[in-house]
């Protein structure tokens, strides 16, 4: 019986000395988090300027885009974009401004890995594309934070369009 209740104090004791060395102090945690928006925010400024360059800055070499929905017979999927293709289109002149816009931006940490997740309205020029959440996923390189996955939704209704016109004058500024 004592070595099982050996092994179990040992057990506990090890979590509770990982359990403490994954947490980050609240000031780093609250840098990290600004640091994390803001690679999200250059993907999206890089987008709005088409430079291709500027949105892969922040990208990590084997990024994935993903998008979730319901195909034609109804059944919810998830479909990959090549990230290649999508920055490749980004970098493309348009007559109008692709704008993403993001708001109630919410992250999570733990250590070197982050989440971002937002709700989003999309713009081509002043008219309204579609809505949605986008969850991004990044992680700490040397060079900074990293997205390695974009995964949205997309529909047409059900979306906060005020928000979307305050999350515009706030990118605006």
């Amino acid at each position: 019986m004592r070595p099982f209740l050996l092994l179990l104090v040992c057990l506990s004791l090890s979590g509770s000395v990982f359990a403490q060395t994954r947490k980050t102090a609240p000031a780093a945690a609250s840098s990290d988090a600004k640091a994390v928006e803001a690679a999200v925010v250059r993907f999206f400024d890089g987008m709005r300027a088409s430079d291709s360059t500027m949105a892969r800055s922040v990208l990590a070499p084997n990024a994935r885009l993903f998008s979730v929905g319901a195909g034609k017979d109804g059944t919810v999927l998830a479909r990959e974009t090549p990230m290649a293709k999508f920055v490749e289109m980004i970098g493309q002149k348009h007559p109008q401004v692709l704008d993403e816009r993001i708001w109630n931006v919410k992250v999570n940490l733990d250590g070197d890995l982050a989440t971002l997740w937002c709700d989003y309205a999309f713009y081509v020029g002043d008219t309204f594309s579609h809505c949605g959440a986008d969850a991004f996923q990044l992680y700490r390189s040397a060079e900074g934070w990293k997205i390695f996955s974009i995964t949205d939704t997309r529909r047409k209704e059900g979306c906060d369009l005020k928000a979307a016109q305050a999350a515009k004058a706030k990118t605006s500024r």
